[in-house]
This record gives structure tokens, C-alpha cells and sequence, in this order.
């Protein structure tokens, strides 16, 4: 699917809507996406396959959301293994990268606290981490909004290079930035809200979470482009 059209026109990022037709496709199959969870729990103690099982349970919020059948080995589809293979090991590189600055001021910071006494603190200040680790959130959160339609244009839209998806998605996520930073910092508390009822409600929250972005992903990629594209 071609998104030119989409980057370079812009679009609506709704996320009480989202939120909402989240829930209600939840709502469509609440035993079947609670199995899948449960499911994808154990594909995640599969090496590398964390990212996949997610992306597969992208796949099967798009079934459910077209009123196809589910199957339970539906997340076991290891079609775009090598894919999460090697966006494994991007994210991975990203992160070492973006913690090098961090590591390096622990340095001069081990040299004046030795000097410094009670006064650690302020050696730490003087030293730098406190700064870099700032920097180094800010860098996380923008990693993290830049990885936003990576998965669906991987796992819904057949992309078959990480580069050019990853590419795709901070092309399209930068025009939304900080709505999808928002977002995704709501989803993550809703997906979290489980942990109240002694963890047991995770296999409701998680999957909640999952059809909510499932949700902005259709409306982003595929119905806002399409009328883009007529336009």
C-alpha cells in the first residue's frame, strides 16, 4: 500500500474514538482474544519472538474485526519471524547506542564522588548523568513514537524490509508526534490497570490495550489513506 499521499497530507489522530472502538472490539470476542493473550505469553519465552507475537495478535484483532473465524495457532504464525528477527536487534542497537552517552559520564561521576564524600550529589550533578539521563528519556519516548507503525505495516501491510517500515512509520508518526506519545502513554496505563486485581486482570487490560492501537492503526493506515488517496 502506498502511504505518499498520507505523509505528506497529514491526518486526524482521534484518540477518544480509538479508545472507545477499542473496547467495543474487544466486546466482539473477549474469550478469544483472552487466549490469544495467554497464548502470546508463552510464544514471548520463545527467543525473539515477543515482537512477533504481538504483531500476530494484530492480525488476529483484524479478523476479529472483520467477522473471520480465529484459530488458537493463529499467533503461533511464524510467516514474519525473520522480520521481528532483525527489528529485534534494531531496537536492541538503538538502545545500547542511546545508552553510551550514559555510560560514559559514569566515569567522571565514580572520580568526584571518591572526592565529594556526602556530597555525591552534587557531584553527580557536576558530572553530567543526571543531564544525559534526561536527554536519554527524551530519546526513548522519540524511538518509541518513531516505532509506532512499524508492527502493523510489518504484520497488516506485508512490508518486507525493517528499514523501509521503520522509515514508513516516523514518516507518518512525526506528523502526530505528541499525540501518539500521549497515546501510547494512555494505552500503556490501561493495558497496566490489570495489576489492581492481583495481576489476573492483565488478561483483560493487555488485550484491550492491543485492540485500542489495533484501532488507530486501521483508521491511520488504511481509512484515512484511502481517502487521501481519492482526494
Amino acid at each position: 500500500m502506498n502511504f505518499d499521499k498520507l505523509i505528506s497530507q497529514g491526518y486526524d489522530f482521534n484518540i477518544g474514538r480509538y479508545i472507545s472502538e477499542g473496547f467495543t472490539l474487544f466486546k466482539k470476542d473477549i474469550g478469544g482474544f483472552i487466549i490469544a493473550t495467554l497464548l502470546a505469553i508463552v510464544m514471548s519465552f520463545i527467543p525473539f519472538c515477543s515482537l512477533l507475537a504481538v504483531g500476530n495478535f494484530y492480525k488476529i484483532c483484524k479478523k476479529v474485526d472483520e467477522g473471520q473465524s480465529v484459530q488458537a495457532g493463529d499467533i503461533f504464525d511464524f510467516t514474519d519471524f525473520w522480520m521481528y528477527f532483525k527489528l529485534f536487534f534494531l531496537v536492541l542497537l538503538a538502545v545500547i547506542i542511546l545508552m553510551i552517552p550514559v555510560q560514559i559520564t559514569i566515569i567522571p561521576i565514580i572520580a568526584a564522588a571518591k572526592g565529594a564524600g556526602e556530597n555525591i550529589n552534587i557531584a553527580m550533578l557536576f558530572g553530567g548523568m543526571g543531564i544525559w539521563f534526561v536527554l536519554f528519556l527524551l530519546f526513548i519516548f522519540a524511538f518509541t513514537v518513531s516505532l509506532y507503525f512499524v508492527q502493523p505495516i510489518i504484520s497488516l501491510h506485508k512490508i518486507q524490509s525493517v528499514r523501509q517500515a521503520y522509515l514508513l512509520s516516523w514518516k507518518i508518526s512525526k506528523k502526530n508526534f505528541f499525540m501518539i506519545l500521549i497515546f501510547s502513554i494512555i494505552v500503556g496505563i490501561i493495558s497496566q490497570l490489570g495489576i489492581i486485581v492481583c495481576g489476573v486482570g492483565l488478561l483483560f487490560t493487555v488485550p484491550i490495550g492491543i485492540c485500542i492501537k489495533y484501532v488507530s492503526f486501521k483508521d491511520v493506515l488504511y481509512t484515512q489513506n484511502q481517502k487521501s488517496r481519492i482526494i
